[in-house]
């Protein structure tokens, strides 16, 4: 019978499911990178937090709200949630989009049975 591969985390093959526990709850602003811009739908690539750039390998889940799109993903360096948020200036009253951080996460791998 042969061996299933558990690889690294942050491996794009990955044998196993993930637990993650939140660690601390953070409100932050990130620039994120993405693979098309002027795409419908642009897949995420990294964000830069400060000066520190994280590699997203996998977006584990993705979630809708009016004015706000969640995105968990997975990066070598851990989990982290990110938000897309419409927010409207009061003075001029157009909205904007931007990025947030919104929490820190810890990733505990858990393989699975053949």
């Amino acid at each position: 019978m042969p061996k299933r591969n558990v690889g690294r985390l942050g491996d794009p093959a990955e044998d196993y499911d993930v637990l993650l526990v939140e660690r601390a709850v953070v409100t932050e602003r990130v620039a994120i990178e993405v693979d098309r811009p002027l795409a419908f739908r642009p897949r995420l690539v990294g964000f830069w937090r400060g000066t520190e750039f994280h590699l997203i390998t996998r977006v584990i889940a993705t979630r809708q709200e009016h004015d706000v799109t969640y995105h968990r993903v997975l990066t070598p360096q851990g989990g982290f949630d990110l938000r897309h948020v419409r927010r409207m200036d009061p003075l001029t009253l157009r909205s904007r989009r931007c990025w947030e951080l919104c929490a820190e996460l810890d990733v505990v791998p858990i393989a699975r049975l053949p």
